[in-house]
């Protein structure tokens, strides 16, 4: 007997749905805080697994990784759906968390206020603090970020080397 793809995805859904125990499904806006991991997966259902931590921007990517965060859930903004959280972690002085975007599957579609226990994780910005922009000498744009104590030797030998050029092409011309 040959099965379609819908009945196969049918089966496969009500197979994972079957290992679940009772209780996998909560209002998320009744879940008072989260921890997160580094090193640990979200649980799923509806989609694939992910990290639960995961560093999407600022300047201190791929600079450090967060080893565990701590996420308080602080209130709704507009009703139960939109639940506001408070992340902490433990960080080195050159770096300080930026945004933080809690994500959690919807238990039975994306829209779900109720969400599958242990399925939200968190994307984050990792920002630089001063002392981070010193140690790792960031050298983003000019107009980004100025350096805070005098100029150091290349950016110094960048701007004498520029406008020599740019005075040489003036003088030339005239």
């Amino acid at each position: 007997m040959k099965l379609s793809t819908a009945t196969i995805m049918l089966l496969a859904t009500t197979a994972a749905a079957a290992k679940l125990k009772p209780g996998q499904k909560i209002l998320l806006s009744e879940v008072p805080s989260l921890t997160l991991r580094s090193d640990q997966m979200t649980k799923n259902r509806r989609v694939p697994a992910v990290p639960q931590l995961k560093c999407v921007g600022g300047e201190g990517k791929g600079k450090y990784e967060i080893d565990v965060m701590r996420c308080k859930n602080v209130g709704s903004d507009y009703n139960d759906e939109y639940v506001s959280w408070a992340c902490t972690a433990d960080l080195p002085r050159e770096f300080k968390l930026g945004s933080t975007d809690v994500i959690c599957e919807g238990y039975d579609s994306a829209d779900d206020e109720y969400v599958l226990k242990g399925s939200c994780g968190v994307e984050y910005r990792l920002i630089l603090t001063d002392y981070g922009y010193e140690k790792f000498r960031y050298s983003g744009s000019v107009f980004k970020r100025l350096p805070s104590k005098g100029i150091d030797t290349e950016t110094f030998l960048f701007w004498a080397l520029f406008f020599g050029v740019v005075a040489w092409i003036l003088y030339s011309a005239y």
